[in-house]
Parts: structure tokens; sequence; C-alpha cells
């Protein structure tokens, strides 16, 4: 199954948005239907190995949202949710549209049969290097729940580093700039 973009009119014409999973656009449309509502753009998000639609932004994700997706991710396959069970929950767990879309492909090619690790392996502006190698020894070893929790633990002390080294820099530079003109040799 592929997952596409809709936007949808309901009875009572307000414009509902969102993801829906089908096997094709068509697809998507009459389950729309069924629904009750009337599409007015449905749009694949993963249109096959690699391909994406022209509307699709895709932009980096951040540290916290690339941590949060997977702390969900982890806790979930650690409860014992097949990994297209626990991404689905993760997906509808999320805020944030371009994380939402990004797990929505990833999911769909696990649905299709293809490994966690080849499937964010399409995205390499969303998940770096070291996350794909990581999930796929994860996948490899048969424990993806813990590698997945080391995977998030790591990303998180990477992010709480980050901000110490920028509070250290900025620290310098506020007393630098605070510092009273008086005191300035004439």
């Amino acid at each position: 199954m592929a997952s596409f973009r809709f936007e949808a009119s309901n009875a009572a014409g307000r414009i509902e948005q969102g993801l829906i999973e089908a096997d094709s656009a068509r697809a998507a449309r009459s389950t729309l239907r069924a629904r009750g509502l009337v599409p007015l753009a449905v749009d694949a998000i993963a249109a096959g190995r690699g391909a994406r639609s022209a509307p699709f932004r895709r932009r980096r994700f951040s540290e916290s949202e690339l941590a949060l997706a997977t702390r969900q991710l982890s806790s979930l396959l650690a409860a014992g949710l097949p990994l297209a069970t626990a991404l689905a929950a993760t997906i509808e767990g999320t805020e944030h549209t371009a994380v939402r879309e990004v797990l929505a492909a990833v999911r769909s090619e696990v649905v299709a049969g293809h490994r966690l690790a080849d499937a964010i392996g399409q995205f390499p502006l969303e998940f770096p290097e070291v996350y794909r190698a990581t999930v796929a020894a994860g996948e490899e070893s048969g424990d993806l729940a813990a590698v997945m929790e080391r995977l998030a633990d790591y990303i998180e002390e990477r992010q709480a580093l980050r901000g110490k080294i920028l509070a250290a820099f900025v620290y310098p530079a506020v007393v630098t700039l605070s510092r009273s003109p008086s005191s300035s040799f004439s």
C-alpha cells in the first residue's frame, strides 16, 4: 500500500487534510467518498521505491523531532508491537506534518516487504547515515527495539551536548557585549 496526502471537503463544506493509505489514488478517493468526504486533491507521498511526487516538500528533521519519533518507535517495539503497527502508531502520535509524511512513506515500504533500514535509506536528508546504519545493525541482530532505544538516547545526548556547547559560546559573547563603556580607556 502507498501513502497519500489528501484534501477533501466534508458535508459542512469545511476542508479536511490528512494522510490515507490505499493501493492507488483511485482507491484513496473511493475510501474518502465512503467516509462522506469529497476528494479535492490526492497526492502520492511515495509512488514507489525512491520516487516521490512533486508536492512532497522535503526538509531535514530537527534533532528533537527525530529523537521523539525514535523514542516512540522504540517504546512501541519494546511493547511487542509489529513494526508496521508501531510505525502507524508513531505516525498518529506525531504533530509535525513533514515527519508524519516521511514516516507514512517509510511504513508503506515496510508493509510492501522492505526492511526498515532500506525504507529509511530513501530519505537521506531526514535520517543521517549513522541512524540508517544503526537501524540496519538492529535489524541484523534481531533486537531492533533495544537498538532504537539506544539510538534515541544517543540523539538526545547529542542534542543536550550541542546545547551546552552553544551556551558555552554564547556566555562569553554576552559578557563581552554587556561591559560598560565607562570601563574603557580614554
